[in-house]
């Protein structure tokens, strides 16, 4: 091996790759317990898909618009509260957490389970029956979730681990039997109503979650557990970043890691783009899963064929296209909430995401502005924009201008006045999400959270010392998920540096 280049055959404890939530949460156990920790980011500042950027005055999350699981009794807020710095960011609880908007009406979710049953029942006095048994399913299955995860927040695995056996469905029998079932199907099945199935699916906001996904969704909607950090999601990062220089971690800005430097199947450190060699005793890589076998081991490792095959079959979570709003308009007279989702009834766009934060936080735009911010599915896939990109960047940027003004003309019907009072827009597309997380086709969680993929990586990879975090290893992916996988990455880090002294 080459001499590491941060100090003179300096071997770090662990190196992580990518300081995204993942990353930063693994970094922040491992320094506090001692371990010396550098966190390699290919970006200029922290955070990955939790981040914010800035446009005259307007401050923009990059693509995580609201946070669960950030309430006291929260996944998140525990988390935080283990690292000492739950008092350094200010959650907003959003509530309501849903409205849906249709041709025929605006329907706002209650806080409260029994509370959204009579106001759904009530709104659509012909589906109470179907009503009843929908929630009477999402119910059962909650509180299996409940008796399943109550015990341990580092269950992380738990679920897959048991789902096939024996024991596990006479245990948790509804799980069991929802783990693989659509939520679109059931919820079809129980009412004919248009706009009333438009509510029951939207929870998941992904359109084919298995029954069980969608259940853990609506109770976190009728739970109000939706957050916001006053000053933007980069707050959150910011936060995890200080603790963690605090105690003594390292972060290296602007370096990419060209490869995973192995012997005897085992991570020794890595390869910058550069060129630079840094040593260490274990990696963590909360990068995309597919880069890390494929580009950064590249197959030097002996990383098992079927493990490879895995990685090429398994779908990738969709992509998303943001259109990034600040606004000069005051929403009086109209009805807003922060988080919206409207059906047009036409276009491409089966509905469309509206997220308006300033309702949460005024500090983000200049006084008397709004910052509104319009998210839809990428067309049919990401594929395409990437291979116009390649192909001619002019008529990428075209394609990209045509749909962020698509958008924005839907966001006018559900928010009258929003398109003459623009004075600053962004748009990204799945390559921009690409470029700046370098996730496979801009993928917004991970592997497909379809009912019939729901894929997911141990933490533990093939290559010893080799650990992962992230949303490629737990699915759903999403923030506590992030956060869950960098604590137990932490452990697994530990328990390796001792058996080996």
């Amino acid at each position: 091996m080459e001499k590491g280049e941060r100090g003179v055959n300096k071997v770090y404890d662990a190196i992580i790759i990518g300081s995204g939530i993942g990353g930063l949460t693994a970094g922040n156990f491992l320094a506090k317990d001692g371990c010396s920790t550098l966190i390699i980011e290919q970006h200029t500042r922290p955070g990955g898909c939790l981040s914010s950027f800035e446009r005259k005055g307007f401050n923009f999350d990059a693509a995580v618009h609201w946070i669960s699981q950030c309430g006291e009794d929260g996944i998140i807020y525990k988390i935080l509260q283990e690292l000492g710095i739950e008092k350094s960011i200010e959650f907003v609880q959003i509530n309501p957490l849903m409205e849906v908007i249709t041709s025929n009406g605006r329907y706002t979710i209650p806080k409260g389970r029994q509370e959204t049953i009579a106001y759904l029942k009530n709104t659509f006095s012909k589906e109470a029956e179907g009503i009843e048994r929908f929630f009477a399913i999402q119910g059962r299955i909650t509180n299996e979730m409940y008796r399943l995860f109550k015990t341990d927040i580092d269950s992380i695995n738990v679920l897959s681990r048991l789902l096939f056996n024996a024991i596990f469905p006479l245990r948790f029998p509804n799980i069991a039997r929802n783990y693989r079932k659509r939520g679109a199907d059931i919820v079809d099945s129980l009412t004919g109503d248009r706009d009333l199935r438009k509510i029951l699916r939207i929870a998941a906001i992904f359109p084919n979650v298995s029954m069980m996904m969608l259940s853990w969704f609506w109770n976190i909607i009728y739970n109000a557990d939706g957050y916001y950090p006053k000053g933007g999601m980069q707050k959150v990062s910011d936060a995890l970043t200080e603790n963690f220089k605090k105690i003594n971690g390292e972060i290296l800005y602007g370096k990419k890691v060209a490869k995973i430097i192995t012997e005897n199947n085992q991570a020794k450190g890595v390869k910058l783009s550069d060129n630079a060699i840094i040593n260490a005793k274990a990696v963590i890589s909360n990068a995309d899963a597919r880069q890390t076998f494929f580009e950064m081991l590249n197959g030097d490792a002996g990383v098992p064929q079927k493990y490879l095959d895995n990685l090429k079959k398994w779908r990738l979570s969709e992509s998303f296209f943001y259109v990034y709003l600040g606004i000069d308009m005051d929403f009086k007279g109209l009805s807003v909430n922060p988080i919206m989702w409207y059906f047009p009834g036409k276009d491409k766009h089966d509905f469309i995401g509206i997220g308006i934060p300033t309702l949460s936080d005024k500090g983000l735009a200049p006084e008397g502005k709004h910052v509104v911010i319009i998210g839809a599915f990428a067309d049919d896939s990401a594929r395409p924009w990437f291979e116009k990109e390649r192909v001619d960047k002019e008529e990428y940027k075209k394609w990209k201008d045509k749909t962020a003004d698509s958008l924005i003309e839907l966001a006018d019907e559900a928010i009258p006045g929003l398109k003459k009072n623009i004075v600053v827009k962004e748009a990204a597309s799945p390559l921009t999400f690409n470029r700046y997380t370098l996730n496979s086709m801009g993928a917004s969680s991970g592997w497909s959270m379809d009912a019939d993929e729901q894929s997911k990586l141990p933490q533990r990879s093939p290559v010893k010392n080799l650990f992962l975090a992230g949303h490629w290893t737990f699915n759903p992916g999403g923030i506590p998920s992030a956060f869950m996988t960098g604590r137990k990455a932490a452990e697994m880090v530990k328990r390796a540096i001792v058996s080996e002294k």
